[in-house]
């Protein structure tokens, strides 16, 4: 809908007038008279707009005007009338639209509407030549490019891809780890990722469209689910300039997101370059092969991996937004938003711990992605799946030796651990008043049988449970959930004084990988292992090439002790 002025200047004497024909908030001047007809202004209209003189209503006011009349038998010229606009509507192509899918971020709603008065406009979208998959260009009623549609459907390998790759949804895709129609969830989730709109991810949509421009095969239009990102004006990609010419904040800030999302293609051609104020910034796009259910990516994938850039040490804007990630609560938000499978939600978290941790220890992006990535075209795995396979083999091991006396055993064990270990904690502080800690005379005096057991009395009645060589994994987690609330475990404060102890609150058993806390325990420790040694090989090369210039060589534990 547009609005066109009639109130801006005004000749009394040669009754002619100038309206603002306001679109998309870019206003445009038409010099009209009070002999121009109707069927006149909406061809001048038309040659604004492309819009065909039959898709146009105008309106004074309420008052719908006639193709055949003049604009002077309608009294729009006259100084006293109230209404000072002309309201222009423009009947909807049939069976375009656009629309955001329910759920969607209200900062795109914008997008969406400037979309869809360039669709109402009937200026239809337009397939790109780049990719293996349908990709389509979106334009505002400006006759700009907009947006960018990706319809699942159009992916490479999927059913209506309209350049010869097609094959069936869920089939695998152009590369091992993202299955066809599921890019365009990749591609919405780099952005909602992006916290606080760090590394500049466009913004993106799922959203819903149809159009006959689509493919189809030949058959009836129907709405096609799929991403929608902003299109961004740029000054070209990487590949068009050095590297050198890029500030290293620019570039760590790509490398952080792809390691975050497992991005499998970052090439030199899907990072946009702007210049803003004689400075370029980078812009990445195209995440559709990230979020992978493998780690089956190399080196050579990520250009970003042979910069200088990421060989330095990571700068303090980075280091800050590493630190505040929340690679749980990042996962945890993809599996409420959006279908993604298991295995894919454990590895990002992976990635990100990993990521954290390499960070944390003071390596290099580079470095963690030495870890995380595999060599050029190597079939060798990287040190993360090494990882993970060790961690899978010492989790399974540990649980199938485990009998249930023992489980119960390890699991008071380890709370009588960790109680001695707030003790001991709180009476070595200096800042802390003992006397609080000491039990009252009330408790000392109690005569009670349950207040005085002891955590000990504990251990030997649960070790009396009968050792059984088949039982149910569900039914033995759910008693050990109940262990707190039996009141023959009750843990007494006047024999703890420094324990202030809760019952856990009871959870449905997860069986989602990603959420598998006694598994990313056992990551987390050969993570910690495979950083530490990273950190040592790197301090023996900087001892060797640095504090030892003549060359000769000192035993590797002279080096890893070095201070």
């Amino acid at each position: 809908m547009m609005y066109l002025s009639t109130h801006d200047e005004v000749d009394r004497k040669l009754r002619k007038c100038k309206l603002a024909l306001n679109v998309a908030g870019v206003c445009r001047e038409i010099m009209i008279f009070d002999w121009t007809t109707v069927g006149e202004l909406k061809q001048e209209i038309s040659k604004l707009l492309g819009v065909q003189v039959s898709q146009q209503r105008v309106f004074f006011g309420h008052i719908e005007l006639t193709n055949t009349r003049m604009l002077d038998d309608y009294n729009i010229f006259s100084p006293s009338s109230r209404v000072k606009s002309l309201h222009v509507q423009l009947n909807h192509q049939s069976g375009s639209y656009i629309r955001a899918c329910p759920g969607c971020c209200y900062d795109t709603h914008a997008l969406i509407d400037e979309i869809q008065e360039g669709l109402s406009l009937g200026l239809s979208p337009v397939l790109t030549l780049d990719g293996t998959g349908g990709t389509y260009f979106m334009k505002t009623a400006l006759k700009k490019i907009g947006g960018v549609f990706k319809p699942m459907d159009e992916e490479a390998y999927a059913p209506m891809n309209p350049k010869n790759h097609s094959g069936k949804l869920g089939s695998t895709g152009l590369r091992p780890g993202v299955l066809s129609g599921e890019a365009a969830y990749r591609e919405v989730a780099a952005y909602l990722l992006d916290t606080g709109h760090f590394s500049q991810v466009p913004k993106t949509v799922l959203a819903q469209s149809q159009h006959p421009t689509f493919n189809y095969h030949h058959q009836k239009p129907y709405p096609k689910t799929g991403s929608l990102q902003e299109f961004m004006s740029n000054s070209g990609t990487v590949d068009d300039y050095s590297p050198s010419m890029f500030s290293t904040y620019e570039v760590q800030k790509i490398c952080i997101l792809d390691m975050r999302i497992l991005n499998m293609d970052r090439n030199e051609g899907n990072i946009l370059v702007i210049s803003n104020n004689g400075k370029l910034k980078l812009i990445p796009i195209d995440h559709g092969l990230s979020i992978s259910d493998n780690f089956e990516i190399s080196d050579y994938d990520l250009c970003w991996m042979g910069w200088n850039h990421a060989k330095e040490p990571i700068t303090s804007e980075c280091y800050e937004f590493i630190e505040a990630l929340d690679p749980l609560g990042d996962i945890r938000f993809l599996q409420e938003t959006m279908p993604f499978r298991d295995i894919c939600l454990r590895n990002i978290r992976i990635s990100a711990l990993l990521l954290k941790k390499g960070a944390k220890a003071g390596l290099s992006l580079y470095n963690i992605g030495t870890l995380l990535y595999r060599k050029e075209f190597s079939d060798i795995p990287s040190p993360i799946e090494k990882i993970i396979d060790d961690a899978y083999d010492l989790y399974k091991t540990i649980n199938k030796s485990l009998t249930p006396r023992l489980k119960i055993e390890k699991y008071l064990s380890d709370t009588v651990k960790n109680v001695f270990r707030k003790r001991q904690r709180a009476f070595s502080s200096n800042e802390i008043d003992f006397e609080a800690f000491l039990p009252s005379p009330q408790s000392l005096n109690s005569t009670n049988n349950t207040d005085s057991e002891s955590i000990f009395d504990t251990v030997v009645t649960i070790s009396e449970v009968s050792e059984e060589d088949d039982f149910d994994e569900e039914s033995f987690e759910s008693h050990l959930e109940d262990l707190p609330s039996n009141p023959n475990l009750s843990f007494s404060s006047s024999n703890l004084p420094c324990l202030d102890y809760q019952s856990p609150v009871k959870r449905t058993k997860d069986t989602n990988e990603a959420f598998d806390m006694k598994l990313f325990y056992y990551i987390e420790a050969f993570m910690d292992l495979a950083i530490q040694k990273k950190v040592k090989e790197l301090m023996s090369k900087i001892y060797i090439e640095n504090l030892n210039p003549g060359g000769r060589t000192r035993s590797c534990s002279y080096v890893f002790n070095y201070n």
